[in-house]
């Protein structure tokens, strides 16, 4: 690990990189807390309005990730990041300034939320095809499993930092603090645009129709692909359901607050620093079928929520889900890196976004009503015997059991 660890950081642009990944999840273990308490603290609010916020933030995401991948193929990938991330850090510290001073609504929170998303979908597809521009195909699992490593990292100082603000000072800071690290993590990224290449667009150039048509065949070809997309598109729909309101709302209701979140929030953290890290040794002869197994720790998450009250229990079963989701996130990834063409990885991986995020919107949107009509912990136990029959289905095909991956 020691020597990859060097190697990678011999190199100028992928430390640039890690900087700026750093200082956004640091921002990111923020964000969660501070919205989801920001908008339940707001007059007349109720975990309806909270799925509203939600819905708004995803939407633009799934029905524009397409585009996005497009996009991302077409321009240099560091210009795109560092634009977007530094537009969408000015309507951040606006949300934020607004929370402070009493003038956010859930109106407003929308706007923000539908603006956010549709930035994010150029900045995801573009993401994850910037690694493989910035280091040798044989660094690529390490490479990812080293800025997981550290964001995780970030992200527990931000989580944890994010509950004592939230809880002593008030949401506003906490989501102004994360728009400034948005647009400090933007221009670092914005320095690397000169890696990757745009390409040349004239007359017998593909049109925006053609390249989505060719992203698409290249997605449906690989089997693999499709059926682990088309199982995280229920399981992100439970995830993010629960993640950005069904827990918000029963830490709020029974757990005691902000703060007991954020350490649970954070123990998911802890979780998903072990499991990259086991991912820089751990390199397995199938990859997603080890992944996928795993996946069954989310399971066990979902089902002590739905089953105690015992913070430290949920702690630990968080642990196991963070565990589970950033062990095959890594693998995932690297997979993804090494068997999809470089100059059209970032519209296949807009159809793995698009396709893993499209019941999101609906789970968020109806997340609130469901949660008021049968409680918080019927729905998490309901959310794990969802997710354990998807993780079975996955299992079952083929392709996914025998997909070999990298070798130490």
């Amino acid at each position: 690990m020691k020597t990859e660890t060097t190697a990678l950081l011999r190199v100028p642009a992928f430390r640039t990189l890690l900087v700026a990944r750093t200082i956004s999840n640091f921002g990111n273990g923020l964000s969660p807390i501070a919205i989801a308490f920001g908008v339940l603290s707001l007059p007349g609010a109720t975990p309806k309005s909270l799925s509203l916020v939600m819905f708004a933030q995803m939407l633009p995401i799934v029905v524009f990730m397409l585009v996005g991948g497009v996009i991302a193929d077409r321009y240099p990938r560091a210009l795109l990041i560092g634009s977007a991330d530094m537009l969408l850090s000015i309507f951040v510290v606006g949300n934020g300034i607004a929370l402070a001073t009493h003038n956010a609504t859930v109106q407003t929170m929308m706007i923000v939320g539908l603006l956010s998303g549709t930035l994010n979908a150029v900045w995801w597809p573009a993401m994850s095809g910037l690694v493989p521009e910035l280091v040798e195909e044989d660094q690529l699992q390490s490479a990812n499993s080293f800025v997981g490593l550290v964001c995780n990292f970030a992200n527990i100082i931000g989580t944890v930092a994010g509950g004592i603000i939230v809880a002593t000072i008030g949401a506003g800071l906490a989501i102004f603090v994360d728009g400034v690290t948005f647009f400090i993590a933007g221009l670092l990224v914005f320095q690397l645009r000169k890696f990757g290449s745009r390409r040349k667009v004239d007359e017998h150039s593909p049109s925006v129709f053609d390249d989505l048509v060719h992203g698409w065949r290249e997605f449906v070809s690989l089997k693999w692909v499709v059926a682990v997309v088309a199982g995280y598109s229920i399981i992100a729909m439970l995830f993010e359901s629960a993640f950005a309101v069904v827990g918000p709302v029963l830490a709020k209701e029974t757990l005691g607050g902000p703060k007991p979140w954020s350490w649970i929030l954070a123990s998911f953290s802890v979780g998903m620093v072990v499991g990259v890290l086991t991912t820089v040794k751990v390199r397995p002869k199938r990859p997603l079928l080890i992944g996928i197994v795993v996946q069954f720790g989310m399971v066990l998450w979902f089902l002590s929520m739905g089953q105690t009250e015992s913070v430290p229990f949920i702690m630990v079963c968080a642990f196991f889900c963070g565990f589970a989701m950033d062990f095959f996130m890594v693998l995932w990834q690297t997979a993804m890196q090494a068997n999809v063409p470089r100059e059209s990885i970032s519209r296949v991986a807009s159809y793995d976004a698009f396709g893993s995020l499209f019941f999101a919107p609906l789970g968020l949107v109806v997340a609130g009503p469901i949660v008021s009509r049968f409680g918080t912990q019927p729905t998490f136990t309901a959310f794990a015997v969802v997710m354990a029959i998807v993780v079975v289905a996955m299992l079952s095909v083929r392709e996914v059991r025998n997909l070999t991956g990298q070798q130490a």
